[in-house]
Parts: structure tokens; C-alpha cells; sequence
């Protein structure tokens, strides 16, 4: 079974969007990623390993906007002009907030230690409107 390589922020995202109802992602032919191959691969197995990183991960690297970096800017929130330094910031948040001290998880894994700690979610995004956290 392939490891995915995944950013934290991405897991929380296809958690959360799953949770909304949506149970089969469909491609982005805007910006290319693969936001929508690795959120169906999780939800349709969730003993996949998942391999935590705070760089480029398998969503990224298609993405128009990925060249070893993310060059997407930012406008909406304070203190951040660039997409990869506050999603970096976002990761290292969630991975010291989270206690994730292993390299690999499963999804199943993932989800135990984020409803565990649920609170910390207000604390991940919290530059962001409340709107991003509900």
C-alpha cells in the first residue's frame, strides 16, 4: 500500500469537508492538484499510511501554483503575503498542538487524536474568521 505524503492542514481539510456531506471529490481542472485523488483515497481507506510533512506533499505537487514551494499569495489574512509560509505555519501549529510526535498515521489514527483534542482546532486557524474552524 503507497504512503501518501500529506500536510496536516490537508488531512484536517478532507476531514472536514467529508464531514459536510461530501463522500466523492472531484478533480480542480483550475489549479491541478490532487486535492481530490488523495482526499478519495483516504475516505475509501482509511489504514492507508499517512506520512506528515510541513513542505510540498502529494496534493501540492501538480498544483499550477507548486514549483517546490507554493507561489500562491495571500491577501485576507493579516501577517502572511505568501500561501507556503502560513500553510507551513498552519502545520507546525497543528503538529505541536496535536502531539504528533510519529512520522506515519492512518486516517483512523488521525481522527482518534483530533476528536481526543478537539478544542485545539479554534487555536489552528486563528488568524482566520471563526467561520474556518466550525
Amino acid at each position: 500500500m503507497k504512503t501518501i505524503l500529506i500536510k496536516p492542514h490537508h488531512f484536517m481539510d478532507i476531514i472536514k469537508l467529508y464531514g459536510t456531506g461530501i463522500h466523492n471529490f472531484v478533480p480542480d481542472e483550475k489549479m491541478g492538484h490532487d486535492f481530490y485523488k488523495v482526499a478519495n483515497m483516504i475516505i475509501h481507506n482509511p489504514d492507508v499510511p499517512l506520512r506528515l510533512t510541513i513542505h510540498g506533499d502529494d496534493i501540492c505537487k501538480p498544483c499550477k501554483k507548486y514549483n517546490n514551494i507554493c507561489t500562491d499569495a495571500l491577501h485576507h489574512i493579516p501577517g502572511f503575503t505568501s500561501k507556503d509560509i502560513y500553510n507551513q505555519t498552519l502545520d507546525t501549529r497543528i503538529i505541536s498542538l496535536y502531539s504528533l510526535s510519529k512520522e506515519t498515521y492512518t486516517a483512523k489514527e488521525l481522527c482518534d487524536i483530533l476528536l481526543e483534542t478537539n478544542q485545539n482546532i479554534y487555536e489552528v486557524w486563528k488568524e482566520e474568521d471563526t467561520q474556518v474552524t466550525k
